[in-house]
């Protein structure tokens, strides 16, 4: 049973298709978001969302949405759904959406004719790189895949507008091509397992919108660069696997890489194994230290949410271990802040006044679920450093009293 399946009803109509988001992430701070129907809405929404530290501490879209296209005998179908001006919604590829699922991975089941055509979307576990599988379900005739990709190369937090600045450079790497809008940027790598033509045809598509941040009261419209679009052709029965990612990739280990990433997902076929897949979403690793974020798109690593959500996250479900690797870089943290020292730690607001005694909660969590002998063995000199922290009034935040309560 999946707990995530919408039928062709209500993914062809956009009142109720559009409001259903979808995120994914890789666990090292990039995602994947956009609508189930795979309409962007919002500024943030994208196929390929990335941290590029070269740059900034924030995230930013290179690859914004891929459409397809099925031709069968010189007719063409759009399966893309861009929003633009005065309501007007095109390709509306939506109306050939039949059904989709998420039970391990988004899949989506197009008709068009006597064409079948499944996707399925995953992103490679800590590795900036978005994968997705065309499945020819059925077809009674030569059939091509057209892959136009829409490139914006930007802020999440900005828009992209048509401009003689972005590069229109590309080179060919196996079974497709690198291209770079930008400098600064790293080179985003667009290849298929299949040999494929690659049809060079720069252009902007110009005035898409997205609707919700209209209604937030933000700017809402941008360009989008489209370098060109890759064919293929693709046989009934036949899986063609796209990649998107910041390094080129075998493409003969294609195949092999999307079902192995599949073999390692949870199934969402339980409630559980529903919250178990969330909570996994916020685990996020950088380098060799171990985060809780925030929040998708945008926030980072927060203390104060770290701490409230570390035992919730991990000790829930029986992974104590991830709760010992996130609670190790928290460590360091503390210490730096403890100890007034520079810190390469990146949890944001360590020196909020509560930080400190939700960590002492947090380890309380720890002893309950594991053992105290073992929180002890584990934590005991750090608990101890943070109340003689506290009992000595270094704190800049928090302050002892002489009745021994803390004040703020």
């Amino acid at each position: 049973m999946s707990y995530l399946k919408f039928d062709k009803t209500l993914m062809t109509n956009l009142e109720e298709a559009l409001p259903r988001e979808i995120l994914r992430t890789n666990r090292s701070g990039a995602y994947h978001c956009t609508t189930i129907v795979d309409c962007n809405t919002r500024k943030y929404h994208g196929l390929l969302v990335i941290p590029v530290p070269e740059l900034d501490d924030e995230n930013h879209v290179l690859l914004s949405s891929l459409d397809e296209t099925v031709i069968q005998h010189g007719a063409e179908f759009n399966l893309g759904l861009h929003k633009y001006q005065g309501d007007n919604y095109s390709p509306r590829g939506h109306k050939y959406i039949r059904e989709f699922e998420c039970e391990k991975v988004p899949t989506t089941i197009y008709r068009v004719g006597g064409v079948i055509l499944k996707k399925e979307k995953l992103f490679v576990h800590h590795e900036n790189r978005i994968l997705i599988r065309y499945t020819l379900l059925d077809a009674h005739s030569a059939t091509t895949l057209r892959l136009r990709p829409f490139l914006a190369f930007r802020s999440v937090r900005e828009y992209t507008h048509e401009n003689a600045q972005a590069s229109r450079e590309y080179q060919v790497v196996s079974n497709g091509i690198k291209t770079c809008m930008y400098p600064g940027y790293p080179e985003l790598y667009m290849q298929l397992n299949k040999k494929n033509e690659f049809h060079y045809l720069p252009d902007w598509y110009r005035g898409i919108e997205y609707p919700k941040e209209q209604e937030r009261g933000y700017d809402f419209n941008e360009d989008l660069y489209v370098p060109g679009y890759f064919e293929v052709e693709i046989k009934k029965g036949e899986s063609i696997v796209f990649s998107g990612g910041v390094s080129e990739i075998g493409t003969r280990s294609l195949k092999k890489t999307f079902e192995d990433e599949v073999e390692e997902r949870t199934p969402r076929d339980t409630f559980r194994h529903c919250l178990i897949n969330a909570a996994h979403q916020f685990l996020n690793k950088q380098e060799n230290e171990f985060y809780i974020l925030a929040g998708y798109p945008w926030f980072k690593c927060r203390a104060r949410d770290l701490f409230i959500s570390l035992p919730g996250l991990t000790l829930a479900i029986d992974e104590v271990s991830k709760f010992e690797m996130v609670m190790e870089t928290a460590r360091k943290a503390i210490y730096n802040f403890i100890r007034n020292e520079p810190s390469q730690i990146k949890i944001y607001e360590m020196e909020h006044p509560d930080i400190l005694l939700w960590a002492v909660w947090c380890i309380q969590q720890y002893a309950k679920m594991v053992s105290r002998e073992a929180c002890r063995e584990k934590y005991g000199v750090l608990l101890e450093d943070i109340m003689r922290f506290l009992c000595q009034d270094k704190h800049p935040n928090l302050i002892l009293h002489d009745n021994g309560l803390l004040y703020t």
